[in-house]
């Protein structure tokens, strides 16, 4: 009898403790998503890393995670967590930007991806007239070449709707819209990362750039968030955009 009584109370207290857990991972992932918004990505992962400890067969936990993570610039841990969470059956729609994810980081865990850059001597870039401005060949994620306008103006890089469907790029998560001023007024767009953008063999990693219809004929707009890294010198008489190393 007092066997089997036993067994009933230690049953009792590990649904109980079964509870608490569960109840501990939610609030701090509520935790986590608050440090998120408020740009904490530090605090947020840690908090939900302590959701993952308490709940780790919670795919939703590991995805936030890797979206902190990815914000970290941790990209390796990024993509195991994306990977985690594919694994773990998640729902169609949580599948879905899983997949996304990974797709966004699993370029920068490339040994390349960083930066590459020109040691000593100044990269020339082939341009076209059109558009009203110049015109420069680019490639994106190692996979997609495009049509860029380089604007030296630009405080930020701009991509189509149409390539960022393509290349499986979303906003950034968490990130507010961005307000731009241009020629047709203001407008607000998301702010979403390239992870790979090369101008005639010069990369560079997570490009920042507003997702917006840049009309018709355009992939988008070389801005400052690329432009920025380098010394830039357009060269209109032959139609070149020359770029030093900094």
């Amino acid at each position: 009898m007092i066997t089997m009584g036993t067994a009933v109370v230690t049953l009792v207290l590990a649904g109980t403790l079964s509870i608490v857990a569960c109840a501990d991972a939610a609030d701090l992932n509520q935790s986590g998503m608050a440090a998120y918004q408020r740009g904490d990505f530090e605090a947020a992962e840690r908090q939900f890393r302590g959701a993952i400890a308490a709940s780790p067969r919670e795919p939703l936990f590991h995805y936030h995670r890797a979206a902190a993570l990815t914000q970290l610039g941790r990209w390796a841990e990024a993509v195991q967590e994306y990977e985690t969470v594919l694994r773990l059956g998640p729902d169609p729609a949580l599948a879905e930007a899983a997949r996304t994810g990974l797709a966004s980081v699993r370029p920068l865990t490339r040994p390349t991806a960083p930066v590459r850059r020109p040691e000593r001597e100044e990269t020339t870039i082939p341009l076209s007239r059109s558009h009203g401005g110049w015109i420069a060949d680019v490639v994106l994620n190692d996979e997609r070449r495009a049509r860029f306008l380089v604007d030296t103006g630009a405080s930020i890089s701009v991509l189509s709707l149409e390539l960022a469907r393509t290349l499986r790029i979303e906003a950034d998560p968490g990130t507010p819209m961005i307000k731009l001023q241009t020629l047709s007024g203001s407008i607000t767009a998301p702010l979403a990362t390239i992870p790979s953008l090369s101008v005639g063999g010069v990369e560079a990693a997570a490009v920042k750039a507003v997702i917006y219809d840049v009309g018709t004929g355009l992939d988008g707009i070389l801005g400052n968030t690329f432009l920025d890294r380098y010394q830039v010198t357009v060269d209109s008489a032959r139609a070149r955009l020359i770029l030093r190393p900094r």
